[in-house]
C-alpha cells in the first residue's frame, strides 16, 4: 500500500491565505504563488486530490490542517464519509487556547477524524502565549492520551525551548503517538535537534516538503533532499520514516508522481523492502495502531 502522510484539502480558504487566482494568495500584503496556476480557483477540493492519487497508485491520503487554510474539518469530515478508505483526517483546534479545545477534539474524532493535527507557527500566530505545557494545551494533549490517538505536529522554527515540555509530554502520556512532521523543519536552523524528537518509541517522522527544501537549487530527483531523507533512515531507522508531500503546494516543485519517485525509484540508500516500508507500510501500521 502506497499512503501519502500528509496532503491539505479545502474547498474554500479561510484561514491566513487570501485566495486571488490561479493559484495565488494574499497574506499580510504579500502576494505569492502557494499552489500551482491551474489551481483556479484557489481551493484544493479532495476530488482532485483523488486523482492525483488515482494516477500514480497512491491509495490512502492523512488528511492534516493548519490555520493558513483555515478552518477545514468541514471539509475533511465530509471526503472521510463520501470516502472513507481513502482518507484518513486529522482535527484541527485553531488556537487550542479555548478551554472547552478538549471537547471539541473529542466531538471531532467521535465524527470520524483520526487524531489531531497542530502547526506551532500558526497556531502562535493565532495566539503567541500557545505553550506545550499549558494548562488548557495540558488538557489536550490528556484528552488524546485518554481517547489514545495520534499527534501529527508541525515544530518547523519553533524554539528549542519546546522541546523539554514535548518531550515530557511523551513521556507522560503513553497513549500518544507522534509523527513530527517535515524532518524537523530540514534543512531549516535547528532542524536535527527538533527531529531528534522522533529517537522516542512513539515518535516518527514524514518527508513532506522535504522536496520543496531547496527550492530553486536542486531539480528532481532532489539530490539534497535525498541526503535529507537518507540522514533520516540512518537515524531512526527506516521503519520510523514516512513518505508525505505537502499536496498541493509541493506540486510547484515536481509532479506528484516525482515527489513520490524521489523515495520509490531514487533512495537508493533504501533497500525494496525499506522503500515498501517508507512509502505506506509505516503509515499503514500507524493507522493500526489506533484501530
Amino acid at each position: 500500500m502506497i499512503i501519502d502522510c500528509h496532503a491539505h484539502i479545502a474547498r474554500a480558504l479561510t484561514g491566513f491565505w487570501q485566495p486571488l487566482s490561479h493559484g495565488k494568495v494574499q497574506d499580510r500584503g504579500e502576494v505569492r504563488q502557494i499552489f500551482p496556476p491551474s489551481f483556479d480557483p484557489v481551493a484544493s477540493p479532495p476530488e482532485v486530490l483523488l486523482g492525483y492519487m488515482d494516477q500514480v497508485g497512491v491509495e490512502r491520503a492523512f488528511l492534516v490542517q493548519h490555520h493558513m487554510y483555515g478552518d477545514q474539518n468541514a471539509c475533511i469530515l465530509e471526503a472521510i464519509e463520501r470516502w472513507p478508505d481513502r482518507f484518513s483526517g486529522f482535527a484541527y483546534l485553531g488556537s487550542m487556547g479555548q478551554p472547552e479545545a478538549a471537547d471539541q477534539l473529542e466531538r471531532l474524532i467521535e465524527a470520524g477524524m483520526t487524531g489531531l493535527k497542530v502547526e506551532l507557527q500558526s497556531t502562535r500566530r493565532l495566539r503567541a502565549e500557545f505553550r506545550f505545557d499549558g494548562e488548557n494545551e495540558w488538557r489536550v494533549w490528556e484528552r488524546l492520551n485518554q481517547l489514545k490517538r495520534p499527534l501529527v505536529l508541525d515544530i518547523n522554527g519553533g524554539p528549542l525551548s519546546d522541546l523539554p515540555a514535548l518531550q515530557r509530554m511523551l513521556d507522560d502520556l503513553p497513549g500518544i503517538q507522534l509523527l513530527l512532521c517535515h524532518v524537523g523543519g530540514a534543512p531549516g536552523s535547528g532542524w536535527q535537534e527538533r527531529a531528534l524528537v522522533a529517537k522516542h518509541p512513539r515518535a516518527w517522522v514524514d518527508l513532506a516538503a522535504v522536496p520543496m527544501a531547496y527550492r530553486d537549487e536542486q531539480e528532481y530527483p532532489y539530490p539534497q533532499s535525498q541526503e535529507i531523507a537518507r540522514w533520516a533512515v540512518e537515524t531512526f531507522g527506516a521503519e520510523k520514516v514516512m513518505w508525505g508531500t505537502d499536496y498541493p503546494p509541493a506540486l510547484n516543485y515536481g509532479t506528484y508522481r516525482q515527489l513520490l519517485d524521489f523515495v520509490r525509484v531514487h533512495c537508493t540508500f533504501l533497500n525494496a523492502e525499506q522503500k515498501a516500508a517508507v512509502i505506506g507500510g509505516n503509515a499503514e501500521r500507524f493507522l493500526k495502531s489506533v484501530s
